[in-house]
């Protein structure tokens, strides 16, 4: 069985955002305050993880794999 689209394309946006996330983050490796549009930058990925993570994981609750 195939799962919905819309679930899909929040396991490749979770995937994404990761991996942008870990290059902001690595960016920051001098030790330095971040510029606050990075850190805006790594808080709305941050969300976003959270917010499709969520949406997976209830849909994973009503459609559990056999």
């Amino acid at each position: 069985m195939r799962d919905d689209p819309e679930i899909e394309w929040h396991r490749e946006q979770i995937t994404k955002n990761r991996e942008l996330l870990a290059d902001l983050q690595s960016g920051n490796t001098a030790g330095a305050d971040v510029f606050p549009e990075t850190r805006a930058e790594i808080d709305r990925l941050t969300a976003q993880i959270e917010q499709s993570e969520l949406i997976v994981a209830a849909y994973e609750k009503e459609h559990p794999r056999e």
